[in-house]
């Protein structure tokens, strides 16, 4: 047997252990997988972006710059953190400036008549109080979110021109 080494003989059964334990290792994402909404998608994203980083960060990889691409591959992680929890960044600041201006507001649901299980909500801000206030509110209430929208879409985009523009250079 000239020229099998020991690295040869066992590289079928190295294989299937990885493959193996990469099934186990991305189990739980797939668990909570679904097919009805994009977060699962960036979700799905951000763990392979995940498993990239920590392999360039766990001292396997031959790449010279391993621990830049590292870098670079966690700036493309908080980027899509940041669209996925879009309450949390956009929506709920918006919120938060309008109930400075109007106080909060409450809900309160009632349920409909003649239709189980189907209520109707009703909604009460501090401040808005005449027909004018409410309409006021509701004004500055679509401003808020349409505007929260637009700064959400545009760092949405500009996270995957970040992802399309170094994708290339995370192989090792």
């Amino acid at each position: 047997m000239v020229g099998v080494n020991f690295k040869t003989i066992t590289y079928p059964f190295r294989d299937f252990y990885r493959r193996v334990r990469n099934v186990f290792r991305w189990l739980p994402t797939i668990w909570n997988d679904r097919d009805w909404d994009d977060s699962y998608i960036t979700e799905i994203l951000i763990k392979k972006l995940e498993f990239t980083r920590d392999f360039y960060l766990s001292g396997k990889s031959y790449k010279l710059r391993s621990n830049e691409t590292a870098e670079e591959i966690q700036e493309a992680i908080n980027m899509l953190h940041k669209t996925r929890d879009s309450w949390e960044f956009y929506e709920e600041p918006a919120v938060d400036e309008i109930d400075k201006k109007w106080g909060k507001t409450t809900f309160e649901f009632i349920p409909l008549e003649g239709r189980h299980g189907v209520s109707e909500m009703f909604s009460k801000t501090e401040k808005a109080v005449t027909p004018e206030d409410k309409e006021k509110y509701s004004e500055d209430f679509r401003v808020a979110m349409k505007t929260a929208r637009k700064e959400y879409m545009k760092d949405k985009k500009e996270a995957y021109k970040f992802i399309a523009k170094h994708i290339d250079g995370w192989w090792d």
